[in-house]
């Protein structure tokens, strides 16, 4: 068995072994008015732009249903997917979600165009084949693929890339012993990928697909308050304000380009957004970025 298997193998492992967890990992899910919920809840918002109308979506690599619970609330088709059922199951016995499947999400079993949507938070650093799964994304989508990811910190941060440049004449694994997050590994077994808007803008303009847009944020990585803790107590709206004070100075610090943002959500079009979607996420934050044809493809097209 290689590792790509392995991987496959560990992830679904690890949400079987915390099946007699379930009641802990539903609860942020069941009652809304916890903290686990609104810190997720706020990182989901940024999806708001595409809610407007009721569109059919898949998620990726949502363990308990959470993402697409949050859709179902907000008028929308949703089915969610996981590389195993464990807890999804359980999410639609509670009446948590309509529809579910497992998913391997780099072989996806829909066809072209099956859902207009297909949206996955944070689960793409989990992908051995990571880009495979995207462009399968990409694939089952009619309308966009969207993910939200950690950044690669060293796109955003020159100093950096030009200590390594340096660095690498010397030997290319110097830069190491400051850059200590360069090759990062999870517990359950996965390489921890992260993106930059290059990346995904070279993936699209090779597809030939037409428009890309992207917003950065923070989420909230910095609370150190246990999953129990997190996912069971009631909202202490002293408690709240104080996160929303930390993530308005990030924020703000982040805008000063004093220091990075930590997260990028990115959207592949597969058909232009209209005019409509285009001011509401413009409106959000979100910087749209149409791409050229590729004149060559277009000539052979008209022969």
């Amino acid at each position: 068995m290689n590792d790509i298997e392995l991987s496959y193998r560990a992830h679904q492992r690890n949400l079987e072994s915390k099946i007699s967890e379930t009641k802990l990992r539903l609860a942020h899910i069941i009652n809304k008015d916890c903290i686990g919920y609104q810190i997720t809840k706020k990182t989901l918002d940024v999806i708001f732009p595409f809610l407007a109308t009721k569109s059919k979506w898949m998620t990726i690599g949502d363990y308990n249903g959470l993402e697409a619970n949050y859709l179902l609330n907000n008028n929308q088709e949703a089915t969610a997917s996981d590389i195993s059922d464990v807890f999804l199951l359980e999410s639609k016995n509670e009446g948590l979600i309509d529809e579910f499947c497992t998913v391997n999400v780099e072989k996806i079993q829909y066809a072209d165009d099956s859902f207009d949507y297909v949206f996955c938070k944070e689960a793409f650093h989990h992908f051995p084949k990571a880009f495979l799964g995207l462009y399968e994304m990409i694939r089952c989508s009619k309308k966009a693929a969207i993910i939200i990811e950690p950044i690669d910190i060293i796109t955003k941060m020159p100093l950096l890339l030009l200590v390594k440049n340096i660095l690498d004449r010397i030997h290319p694994l110097l830069i190491n012993k400051i850059w200590r997050n360069r090759f990062s590994f999870e517990t359950v077994g996965n390489y921890v990928f992260k993106i930059s808007e290059r990346e995904i803008e070279k993936i699209a303009m090779g597809a030939g697909l037409p428009c890309i847009a992207f917003k950065k944020i923070n989420l909230m990585l910095d609370l150190k308050t246990d999953d129990d803790i997190v996912r069971e107590t009631p909202l202490n709206r002293k408690h709240w304000k104080k996160i929303l004070r930390m993530v308005w100075v990030k924020d703000t610090l982040s805008s000063l380009h004093l220091i990075p943002f930590n997260h990028l959500c990115c959207v592949v079009f597969k058909s232009p957004p209209d005019i409509e979607t285009k001011k509401r996420m413009v409106g959000l934050g979100y910087t749209i970025i149409e791409l050229p044809a590729n004149p060559y493809v277009e000539k052979m097209a008209n022969k």
